[in-house]
């Protein structure tokens, strides 16, 4: 790793974690799911079709990158989307690499 490396204020290992989440189709589509809901293992198998044990095995992978949160209620796990992680993630993402984030206002109808 070179100085400027070291230097350039980007953190590998969290970053890793985070693209690692959003570096496969299944996670973007649970991600997607839970942004607009929170939801049970057995919704998010219902809505995209994949087995109990895949789906979990991707949420714990979501879980590492701390992208979702998770709550017991009784038996049920209910999993919410941490946009607070999402929003640092990728500000911070293109802060390190000096790329401006333009937030676009929704236009009113």
């Amino acid at each position: 790793m070179t100085a400027r490396q070291q230097n350039s204020g980007i953190n590998a290992k969290r970053f890793a974690k985070y693209f690692k989440a959003f570096g496969d189709q299944t996670r973007l589509k649970i991600l997607a799911l839970l942004s607009a809901k929170e939801l049970t293992v057995n919704e998010i198998v219902a809505a995209i079709g994949l087995s109990q044990p895949a789906i979990s095995r991707h949420l714990g992978i979501l879980r590492e990158a701390e992208v979702v949160h998770d709550r017991r209620e009784g038996q049920k796990v209910y999993y919410s989307l941490n946009r607070t992680a999402v929003g640092n993630c990728c500000c911070g993402f293109c802060d390190c690499l000096a790329v401006p984030v333009v937030l676009k206002k929704k236009k009113r109808q």
